[in-house]
Formats: structure tokens, sequence, C-alpha cells
């Protein structure tokens, strides 16, 4: 009984080892999904405000 308790235990401290690294790796996948979203978001920004200077700058010439 030593023996299959021993190698249990051992299974299981595997098996928690292993769910670690999972959730360290969601955890890092999820951080850089979120620094892509926000420079997305900062890229559509910058865009909307060069287009509204093109549409200003149209607008005083007319």
């Amino acid at each position: 009984m030593g023996i299959k308790d021993e190698m249990q235990a051992k299974a299981q401290q595997a098996k928690e080892k292993l769910q670690g690294k999972q959730d360290e790796a969601k955890q890092r996948g999820q951080s850089e999904q979120e620094r892509l979203r926000q420079r997305a978001d900062e890229a559509r920004q910058q865009g909307q405000r060069s287009f509204d200077d093109i549409q200003d700058e149209m607008d005083d010439r007319t």
C-alpha cells in the first residue's frame, strides 16, 4: 500500500503542477490579447483623429 499511496501522491503533485502551468499560460494569453486589443483601439482612435483633421481642413477650404 505504501508504494501505491506514494505513486498517487506523485501523480497528484504532477497534476497540480500541470494545472498551475496551464493557468499561467491562460493568464499570459489573456494579458497579450488585452494588450493587442488596446493597441487596436489606439490605432482606430488615431485613424479617426486623422480623418477628423482632414475633414476640418476640407471644411476650412469651403
